[in-house]
């Protein structure tokens, strides 16, 4: 299956005159699952952007950001919060550990299943 990819620029709308944050819309090449949407909101929140109030709905995503210097920074930032959920980065380093099945070893003989 093909890595998701962001596949329209980001639109962004202010919330209101004084508010110093924005909400951004953009489409995925496909539907995310539930573990791929927690990496990206854990990278979305620990960025400068301090993302928060990720909704995904289908291949539609909103979240709100703090207003960036530019579109280019915007695109940037969220091209790279893709990233790190494609390659199951945790926010804070290093991979998460994927499942291994667990082996049970009966008591009294040791090196045997």
């Amino acid at each position: 299956m093909p890595a998701i990819q962001r596949i329209s620029e980001p639109t962004f709308a202010r919330r209101g005159l004084l508010d110093s944050r924005v909400c951004v819309r953009f489409k995925l090449n496909r539907e995310p699952d539930g573990k791929w949407i927690g990496l990206f909101k854990a990278h979305a929140a620990f960025s400068v952007l301090a993302a928060a109030n990720a909704v995904f709905s289908g291949s539609e995503v909103s979240i709100e950001v703090a207003k960036p210097s530019g579109v280019a920074e915007l695109a940037t930032a969220l091209d790279c919060f893709i990233e790190c959920a494609n390659l199951g980065l945790r926010s804070f380093g290093g991979r998460v550990p994927e499942r291994r099945s667990r082996v049970f070893r009966r008591p009294g003989l040791p090196g045997r299943v």
